[in-house]
Parts: C-alpha cells; sequence; structure tokens
C-alpha cells in the first residue's frame, strides 16, 4: 500500500513539474522569476528589476544583447541547471562584466571609455544638391565600418559619393551589400584614426544630366562626378563665380569676406554704389569696395567692430549663412533644438541663430554637427549659394 502511495505521490509531482515547466506549444520553459515561468529569458527582462534573481530551468548560451540601462542582471541556476559566463551578449564599444556572488552570477553591460589619445571622431554630412544622406552612426571610433544612405530625389539619381578626410584626401567607401534599397542607395567606408574630422559627399544630377557644353569644362581641378559639379556650373553660367586662376577653382580652398560679398553683388547684377568712407580697411577703388558698400548700404553685411570689416578674413559658416538671409529679406525666428544647442555649446554665436534655423530649414545648410565658427571651401560655398537659389526659383 505505501508503494502504492509513494508511487502516485511521485507521479503526481513528475506531472505538476512537467506543467510547470511546459508551455502550450509542449516546449521546456527557459526560466522562472518570482514564481512565474517564461519561455524566454528575453521575456523574463522585461519585467525584471533590480535586485530580483531570475532562475534558469534549462542551460542557455548567449540569449540575449545587455545595453547599459539594463543594470546589473542576476541569474541562478536551479536544479543542477549550470549559469555560462556567455549568457549575454554587448554591443560593439560595450564592455562584458560577469561576477559570481555566491551561486548568483551577476551581469551588467558597460559603455568603454575611448581612448584619450584619440580626437573626437565624427562623420560630417556635406551639404548635397537633389537629395539627402543620413549617416547611421555618425559618433563612431577609428577603425569602424561607417555605413551612409544616400537618397536622391524622385527624378534624380546618384553621380558619384566620396568620403574627404581634413586634408581632402579621399578615403575609399564601396557599396554596402544590397545597396539599392527602395530610394536609398547605401554605402559603406572604414573611418581613419588620422585627419579627423572626415566629411561626405554625394553627387546627386537630374536624370539625364549630362556634361555637355559644360560650363565648367576649362577648369582642370573640377572632376566630372564631382559632389560640386552642378553648382559650380550654374555659378560659372550666372557668372557670379570666376576661378581663382584661369584654369583652376581650387574646389576645397577657402573664401575670405570680400570675396563673399562680391558673389552675392554679383546675384544682383553689380549694382552700383557710390564711394563713402564707411570702413577704415575698405579703400576707394579696390576689387571689392562696390560690393563691401552695397552690401551693407543693403544690410546684408555689417562690420567686425572699431570701424572695420576685415575683408581679408576667411568666410565662416555662420557668416554665409547670416548674409544669405539678410539678402532673403526673410523674418526668421523659429526655433529649433539643434541651433540652440549649438549656440549653448559655442559652436555658433548667438546673432546667428536665426540664419542657422532658417538654413536648416530649407535644405540650404545640412552641416551635422553644425560648426557655426568653421570655414567653408570654396565648393561648400558654391553648393550653398546654389541651393539659395533653387530655395528662392521654388
Amino acid at each position: 500500500m505505501k508503494k502504492r502511495i509513494f508511487a502516485l505521490i511521485l507521479a503526481l509531482t513528475l506531472l505538476l513539474s512537467m506543467s510547470l515547466t511546459a508551455g502550450a506549444t509542449g516546449h521546456v520553459m527557459e526560466c522562472r522569476l518570482g514564481g512565474t515561468y517564461f519561455n524566454s529569458l528575453g521575456e523574463a527582462l522585461k519585467v525584471y528589476r533590480e535586485g530580483d534573481v531570475i532562475e534558469l530551468l534549462v542551460e542557455l548560451h548567449k540569449c540575449c544583447q545587455l545595453a547599459p540601462n539594463d543594470g546589473e542582471i542576476r541569474v541562478r541556476g536551479v536544479n543542477g541547471v549550470q549559469v555560462y559566463d556567455d549568457l549575454f551578449t554587448v554591443g560593439v564599444h560595450q564592455e562584458f562584466q560577469h561576477r559570481v556572488e555566491g551561486d548568483v552570477h551577476i551581469f551588467q553591460c558597460v559603455d568603454l571609455i575611448p581612448d584619450p589619445s584619440w580626437p573626437e571622431v565624427t562623420v560630417e554630412e556635406g551639404t548635397v544638391p537633389y537629395g539627402s544622406m543620413h549617416v547611421t552612426d555618425a559618433y563612431s571610433w577609428p577603425g569602424d565600418t561607417v555605413r551612409v544612405e544616400v537618397s536622391p530625389y524622385p527624378g534624380c539619381e546618384l553621380a558619384s559619393f566620396t568620403v574627404l578626410d581634413s586634408e581632402f584626401n579621399v578615403i575609399p567607401s564601396w557599396p554596402a551589400e544590397k545597396a539599392d534599397c527602395g530610394s536609398f542607395v547605401t554605402y559603406e567606408f572604414v573611418l581613419p584614426a588620422e585627419r579627423l574630422p572626415v566629411k561626405i559627399y554625394a553627387a546627386i544630377r537630374p536624370a539625364g544630366w549630362t556634361d555637355e557644353d559644360c560650363p565648367s569644362e576649362h577648369f582642370t581641378d573640377v572632376e566630372e562626378d564631382a559632389w560640386y559639379h552642378l553648382a559650380v556650373d550654374e555659378l560659372v553660367t550666372r557668372g557670379v563665380l570666376n576661378g581663382r586662376t584661369l584654369h583652376t577653382i581650387e574646389p576645397h580652398g577657402t573664401l575670405t569676406r570680400a570675396e563673399a560679398v562680391t558673389i552675392l553683388h554679383r546675384l544682383m547684377n553689380c549694382p552700383e554704389t557710390a564711394y563713402a568712407p564707411v570702413y577704415t580697411d575698405v579703400p576707394e577703388g579696390a576689387w571689392y569696395t562696390d560690393a563691401v558698400l552695397w552690401a551693407t548700404a543693403e544690410g546684408v553685411v555689417n562690420g567686425v567692430g572699431n570701424g572695420r570689416f576685415a575683408p581679408d578674413d576667411p568666410l565662416t559658416w555662420e557668416q554665409l549663412l547670416v548674409m544669405l538671409l539678410r539678402l532673403s529679406g526673410e523674418e526668421y525666428d523659429f526655433f529649433r533644438l539643434d541651433t540652440e544647442e549649438a549656440v549653448r555649446a559655442g559652436e555658433v554665436s548667438a546673432y546667428a541663430a536665426d540664419a542657422l534655423t532658417w538654413a536648416l530649414d530649407n535644405g540650404i545648410y545640412a552641416d551635422d554637427p553644425i560648426h557655426g565658427h568653421a570655414v567653408p571651401t570654396r565648393a561648400e560655398t558654391a553648393v550653398t549659394v546654389y541651393l539659395y537659389l533653387q530655395s528662392r526659383a521654388g
């Protein structure tokens, strides 16, 4: 009789155990937390609270990825189940920590601190006519593979994709696997450890565009598939942009404040302005005097203080965008969080915040991150003026 009772109890125990550890489909539950059984460790983590202990019912390897904000995860094996130190995985640039206290395994993920010898590494998105770009991870480390999605506008096509280091050397790039995804074209490149930050550009043109009768063909340093070619063509055609020499544009060179004002003066068909000694450093008869006096009279520019215009100083991004906003005649004071953050960080002068916001909202400027005090290249200036013209035409 006692044997029958014992056998019955054993059978009931086994049946109860099976009912607790088997799901609706008959597979064994992976873990238990606070008396509740879960099909997977990931499900248990959704209700996990600090200090809880997850009990593993089966042995697992690399089931879930931890993130730094998950905190410490405490796990214990029950009924002889072993807990392995490779239970979790972590992401790139994160460290996996594992320790044991008694029979409880404690797992945690923390962010790695970059090597202090490395400079701040960013990927800057240059302005792109006829399309847009998106860097999937704009803050990367040297040696990382960076992925960029290029999106031509409808009726347009990608002519070239270029990555340059801070000295304008080309960094090799290649189409990613399955590069064409709907309207996106995806490229990848490896971020170098020197000459940072890098900058990316895409040449996107209207479908069917050709180089026949190219206005820039006499410039030997304007490559056919250069990202700025279309903009240079437009400004050369309008008589707005001249070369530094008869056969060179020097696209990676910079402009002075006098050269920038001269470009805007030509855009307005060079209106004449009577000479007046407005600035101590703008003499009568200089090649830029008429342009500076016209721009000052129209409120497009101001001096730099102490009666000076500083015609030979390099043009900055924020100065260029302030000039274009004032030239447009628009009033613009909308709020943008990224512009406000750039002002607070000292990357943009307060007087230029509205101009940066206007340019960002109108697709005239698309540099990311924002560096208002940085100096644009001649190519970048040409593209920005071109985009300004396109925005006015629309």
